[in-house]
């Protein structure tokens, strides 16, 4: 997803441009109007009659991090949109704080972290982020902004100047300027190296247990499978599954059996008739199957050649794959 904005749009974000079936048991947490944070009820939305999404319906509790993922095109974005009030629903309601979206009382309690563009690339970042914070009624104190945000002597750089790693951390300082209670999250760690991004997710974990709601869409879903309590899974224009990632896995029959061998790959696959190989990585083989112990008893005539076996549950990006490329 991509956002372009325009200066006086920063804080209040009106107006910026920016065949696997599945038997999936969703359960919606149960929650009332007065402490859910978001209610989506049957909404449903199309642009020339052209459905993107349809009847989606989910709650978000305070405290939540949900991982709304799917593949580009699966109506992420336009949900989002939906949520901060840039475009309505067809069909169907949406509340933030029991209001309507575009309500102006609620701004103040809405943070975004943007995947693009300032609209405004000429000032220092420490500007920048005292001209964001200038507009609401109860900011984070300066101080606390630039501590959250990690970016320390990047404060007095232009923006422009800046790496793509640096203006990730400044679009966090500019969504929590405002001390937000809802947080929108859009690809928040791309462009940063992976000791920043652990810093960042840990700072993240401890903000939901401060109470703030979170919303986060990432390519990386190993970071979500990490660190959000809840999945929103989007496919043909549908919720497919929206609650924790155990029962995604558990909604799959399948297993990974991986280890470690010399063996050539025509070798293991010829030993391997209960399984597909998901990946070859030099010596390292990763195995999909129904059936983990057959896979076992395939490979002990050469079990003295396999080392660091292993058996696990099926990762978010490997349901991920499989649910895609069985849907196309």
């Amino acid at each position: 997803m991509t956002f372009v904005i325009s200066l006086p749009d920063i804080c209040f974000y009106r107006r910026f441009r920016f065949t696997l079936k599945l038997r999936i048991s969703i359960k919606k947490p149960e929650m009332t109007t007065m402490t859910a944070i978001i209610q989506v009820t049957n909404v449903s939305k199309q642009f020339a009659q052209k459905s993107i999404l349809s009847h989606i319906n989910f709650d978000v509790a305070p405290g939540e991090i949900i991982g709304l993922i799917g593949k580009n095109g699966a109506g992420k974005s336009t949900l989002i949109n939906m949520m901060l009030g840039l475009t309505e629903p067809t069909d169907g309601k949406i509340t933030l704080f029991g209001q309507a979206p575009q309500s102006k009382t609620i701004k103040d309690k809405i943070g975004v972290m943007f995947q693009d563009s300032f609209g405004l690339d000429r000032v220092r970042g420490s500007e920048l982020i005292q001209l964001v914070r200038s507009y609401y009624s109860h900011p984070l104190p300066f101080s606390e902004v630039v501590k959250l945000a990690a970016l320390g002597e990047n404060l007095t750089t232009m923006v422009t100047k800046m790496s793509g790693g640096q203006r990730r951390k400044l679009n966090f300082a500019l969504a929590m300027a405002g001390n937000p209670e809802l947080l929108f999250l859009d690809e928040p760690t791309a462009g940063m190296d992976a000791n920043i991004r652990y810093d960042f997710w840990q700072q993240i974990q401890q903000l939901s247990q401060a109470g703030k709601t979170i919303i986060v869409t990432s390519h990386y879903l190993e970071e979500i499978e990490d660190v959000a309590s809840r999945i929103i899974f989007l496919k043909d224009h549908h919720v497919l599954y929206d609650g924790p990632l155990a029962g995604l896995q558990k909604s799959f029959t399948h297993t990974i059996v991986e280890f470690d061998s010399s063996l050539p790959e025509a070798q293991i696959a010829a030993l391997i008739h209960n399984g597909d190989l998901d990946s070859h990585n030099q010596s390292h083989y990763v195995f999909v199957t129904e059936d983990a112990d057959a896979v076992v008893r395939e490979l002990t005539p050469e079990i003295a050649n396999v080392r660091n076996l292993r058996i696990t549950q099926q990762s978010l990006d490997q349901i991920f794959r499989e649910v895609i490329k069985e849907g196309d």
